[in-house]
C-alpha cells in the first residue's frame, strides 16, 4: 500500500510535491507549537502540584522543546527554497528522485519524532508523558509522605522513648527519694534505739558499779577512822584506813596483822566503837608475859618491827587475876594487844577475841596523805 502511495507520489509533478511539502512543513510547525505548549503547560501544572519536582520537570520539557525546534530545523532543512530551486533547475528524473528522497526522509522523520504526529497524537504523548511524570512525582511524594510518617514514626517513638526514659528517671528520682527517706527514717530510727540504748546502758552501768561498789563496802574494802591512843606509835586518833573483809572470809591471819574487833558485850569493855588491834598469838599457841617480854610456846616473841624499842609489855592484877598472863589459846582465839602497851585495853584485861568478833583487817592508812602506808 505504501509502495502504491509512493509510486503515485513519484508521478505527481514537482510543484505538487512542493505543495505537499509545504503542507507537511505548516503541520510540523504547528504540531511543534502544539507539542511546546502543552509542555510548557505540563511544567507549569508540575511546578505548582511539585515544588521538590520542578527542576526534573523543565528538564524534561527543555528536552521536549529542544526535540521539536531540532525537528524543526531538519524539515527547514528538507524544505530549503535554494534546494527545491536546485531541484527544478535539475533534470526532471533527478527531481522526482530528489522529491521521493525528501519525502522518505520525511516520513523517517516523522516515524522517528513524536513531534510529527497528528495533534491529537501528540498531546495524548504529552498528556502520558506528564501524567507519568506526576505518577512519578506523586509516588515520590508518597515516598516523601511514607518517610516522613516513618521519620514522625520515629521521632514519636524516640519522645516516647525519652518520655520513657524521663519517667524511668523519674520514677528512679522517686525511687532516690524514698530510699533516702527511708535511710533517714532509718537512720533517726537507730539514732533514737542508740540514745535509749545509751541511756540504759548508762543506767546498767551506774547499777553495776553502784552493786559494785556497794559489795566492795559491805564485803571488801570498807574506810574506817580511829579512835583513841592504843595503837600509837603506829596509828594515831583521826587517822583514816581502808580495811578489807576477803581474810575474815577465808580466815587467812597471820601473826602482826592488825584487825578490827567488835568487843561488845565483853567484860571490861564499855563502848560503841570497834577495837583496833594487834594479832599476837595464833589458834593453838600458849602465850606467856613475863618480865615485860612476850613468850610463844616458850620463845621469845621479837616485836621489834612495829613497836619502838625498849617496850616493856606487862599484865594488871586483874588479867593475871584471870589467867591472861600465860593461857593456851582454843582453835579459833586470837591474843589480840595495842602497839601502846602501857595505855591500851585489850587481851590481856579482857582475854582472848574469836574469830567471829573478828570484822576486817586493816590495809593500808589513807590519812593523813603524808602519811599513807600500806601494812
Amino acid at each position: 500500500m505504501k509502495k502504491h502511495d509512493r509510486d503515485r507520489q513519484l508521478n505527481k509533478e514537482p510543484k505538487e510535491i512542493l505543495d505537499e511539502v509545504s503542507e507537511v512543513k505548516e503541520t510540523v510547525e504547528e504540531t511543534s507549537e502544539e507539542a511546546a505548549e502543552t509542555a510548557e503547560d505540563s511544567v507549569e501544572e508540575i511546578a505548582e502540584a511539585a515544588e521538590e519536582s520542578v527542576e526534573d520537570a523543565a528538564d524534561a520539557a527543555e528536552d521536549v522543546a529542544e526535540t521539536a525546534e531540532e525537528t524543526v530545523e531538519e524539515v527547514n532543512d528538507l524544505t530549503d527554497k535554494d534546494e527545491v530551486d536546485s531541484a527544478f533547475e535539475a533534470e526532471d528524473d533527478d527531481v522526482v528522485l530528489q522529491g521521493a528522497i525528501l519525502l522518505e526522509t520525511a516520513d523517517a522523520d516523522a516515524d522517528e519524532i513524536p513531534e510529527n504526529v497528528p495533534v491529537e497524537d501528540a498531546t495524548e504523548t504529552f498528556t502520558e508523558t506528564s501524567d507519568e511524570e506526576e505518577s512519578e512525582e506523586a509516588e515520590s511524594d508518597e515516598e516523601t509522605a511514607d518517610s516522613e510518617e516513618e521519620k514522625d514514626e520515629e521521632d514519636s517513638d524516640e519522645e516516647s522513648d525519652k518520655d520513657e526514659e524521663d519517667s524511668d528517671e523519674e520514677s528512679e528520682d522517686d525511687s532516690d527519694d524514698e530510699d533516702e527517706d527511708e535511710e533517714k527514717d532509718k537512720e533517726e530510727s537507730e539514732k533514737e534505739k542508740s540514745a535509749l540504748y545509751m541511756f540504759f546502758d548508762t543506767i546498767k552501768f551506774v547499777a553495776i558499779g553502784l552493786l559494785i561498789g556497794i559489795l566492795l563496802v559491805v564485803f571488801v574494802v570498807q574506810r574506817n577512822d580511829v579512835y583513841g591512843s592504843s595503837m600509837e606509835p603506829t596509828l594515831h586518833t583521826g587517822d583514816a584506813v581502808f580495811v578489807e573483809m576477803i581474810s575474815v572470809y577465808t580466815g587467812n591471819f597471820s601473826r602482826g596483822d592488825i584487825i578490827t574487833i567488835d568487843a561488845k558485850g565483853m567484860d571490861g569493855y564499855a563502848h560503841e566503837e570497834n577495837l583496833i588491834k594487834r594479832i599476837v598469838g595464833l589458834p593453838g599457841e600458849t602465850i606467856k608475859i613475863a618480865d615485860g617480854k612476850v613468850y610463844i610456846n616458850g620463845e621469845l616473841l621479837d616485836e621489834s618491827d612495829y613497836l619502838p624499842a625498849g617496850t616493856m609489855t606487862y599484865v594488871g592484877a586483874e588479867g593475871q587475876a584471870r589467867g591472861y598472863d600465860e593461857i593456851t589459846l582454843g582453835p579459833d582465839e586470837y591474843y589480840c594487844m595495842g602497839d601502846n602497851r602501857g595505855g591500851s585495853n585489850d587481851s590481856r584485861r579482857m582475854g582472848p577475841f574469836k574469830k567471829s568478833q573478828i570484822d576486817a583487817k586493816v590495809l593500808m592508812r589513807i590519812y593523813p596523805f603524808n602519811k599513807m602506808k600500806f601494812f
